[in-house]
């Protein structure tokens, strides 16, 4: 028994991989739109049933949570994370229908194959082969697979806390997305970056007035663009007082991986349409400004008068939508309060903080023996180094598996366009997926 009689036993179950693959991508399973958790609940049941998982759903206030887990009595434990919804779809847009799969020039398309339909079965198929030759798989099992992933995982914490000793008894949790760069290398994540989104509003008068009346009254677009921007000078130095307090120092490991890591820089300028990256910076500054600073970026803004030809008005409200990318340390109610405090601070108590969420940044050290596992494990398949990155420029919900080690791999390609038209992934590399996750399990 070797993993090449895996690798063969994957070929010759291709066309079953393919079909089960298929049936699941049909299934419009778009949260979003509130369609196809039934449907899609009840075929990963039949399916990871069929394989002897035991399976479970778990109700909640939105799309459920289906759980599976294959025990074998070993001391060791693999949890799968992984989500059954998709992104919504604009038909006209699609050279083929998003819910007919198709293959063109080697590539599956269709909605939800690379995000993140494509992932689950490529999972579960590798482990069914493993078990095939070799009779029993060498650790625990378990796939944890939501349904509101593409909704911002709405009801996954709810789902942590009443199962946690499911969630969190596990020696290591592969999350959902992951794959190959324009070169065709593949790239593990060790982490995320947290996020925290804030949506502000003022309203300065009671109604919109004349702007020959300007001289009287506090104009709600002033008020509001100033308070933005007295949150970070033109160098994006954050100004809020504590902002950076509580980040840790990164280690001498970390530090090589970001200084020697190929950002990309050429190629990131030519995508974006830029000259200069921006502040002019480059190389090992950049890298380090990228992966150990948090940010804050304004998304949106408005106010007033925009509709066709003129209308002169001071505007009585303003509107406006934020974002922090945040690092490990950082923790999202602190972040708002010292945001909160500092604007009270500074004559802007006006603006009002309406809504906010946020949740931590989480990361594995790549001295983890099990993040070097992974890294030898797709060295060894691939037959190429990986491209290892600290953390995701991202955000998910990794931060509801404390203390777990969660690390990001998959099967995309850089032109799966995840969430756009026409996504896809090549065969090949699905293929080359379930091997990985074979000789993980193997090893």
């Amino acid at each position: 028994m070797s993993l090449n009689e895996v690798y063969s036993v994957l070929l010759k179950k291709k066309k079953e991989s393919l079909d089960l693959l298929f049936e699941f991508l049909k299934i419009p399973s778009i949260a979003a739109q509130n369609l196809g958790e039934k449907a899609s609940t009840n075929f990963l049941e039949r399916i990871f049933g069929e394989a002897g998982f035991n399976c479970s759903t778990f109700e909640t206030n939105g799309f459920a949570v289906f759980t599976a887990e294959l025990n074998t009595d070993s001391d060791k434990t693999i949890t799968f994370y992984d989500h059954y919804d998709v992104q919504p779809v604009n038909n006209e847009l699609w050279e083929s229908p998003p819910f007919e799969p198709t293959i063109r020039d080697g590539k599956i398309f269709a909605r939800g194959v690379a995000d993140n339909k494509g992932e689950i079965i490529c999972r579960l198929q590798a482990i069914k082969a493993y078990r095939d030759v070799f009779g029993k798989i060498p650790v625990n099992i378990k796939f944890i697979l939501e349904g509101e992933e593409e909704i911002g995982s709405l009801n996954l914490g709810y789902f942590v806390e009443n199962n946690k000793e499911f969630v969190l008894g596990t020696d290591l949790c592969i999350w959902e997305f992951g794959g190959k760069d324009t070169e065709g290398i593949q790239n593990i994540y060790l982490g995320v970056k947290g996020c925290l989104y804030l949506e502000l509003k003022t309203d300065t008068i009671g109604i919109d007035v004349h702007s020959g009346r300007t001289q009287f009254v506090d104009n709600a677009a002033y008020e509001l663009t100033w308070a933005l921007a007295v949150l970070k000078d033109r160098n994006d130095k954050i100004l809020v007082p504590g902002f950076y307090d509580n980040i840790p120092e990164p280690t001498e490991e970390e530090l090589l991986i970001i200084d020697n890591f190929n950002l990309k820089e050429e190629e990131m300028k030519k995508t974006y349409g830029i000259d200069k990256i921006r502040l002019g910076l480059s190389g090992v500054e950049l890298k380090r400004k990228f992966f150990l600073e948090p940010t804050i970026n304004i998304c949106g803004v408005w106010s007033g008068y925009q509709g066709l030809g003129s209308k002169t008005i001071v505007p009585h409200e303003a509107f406006a939508k934020v974002d922090c990318r945040l690092v490990p340390g950082q923790n999202a109610k602190d972040i708002v309060e010292k945001i909160r405090k500092f604007w009270d601070n500074n004559g802007f108590s006006h603006i009002e903080i309406t809504e906010w969420d946020g949740y931590e940044a989480v990361k594995t050290l790549p001295t983890n023996p099990l993040a070097q596992a992974v890294i030898q494990t797709v060295l060894e398949v691939s037959g190429h180094d990986p491209i290892v990155w600290p953390l995701a420029g991202g955000s998910g919900p990794m931060y509801l598996f404390p203390g777990v080690p969660c690390i990001s791999i998959g099967t995309s390609n850089s032109q799966s366009n995840a969430h756009a038209p026409n996504e896809n992934i090549y065969i090949d590399d699905w293929i080359e997926g379930m091997k990985t996750i074979a000789t993980l399990i193997h090893e």
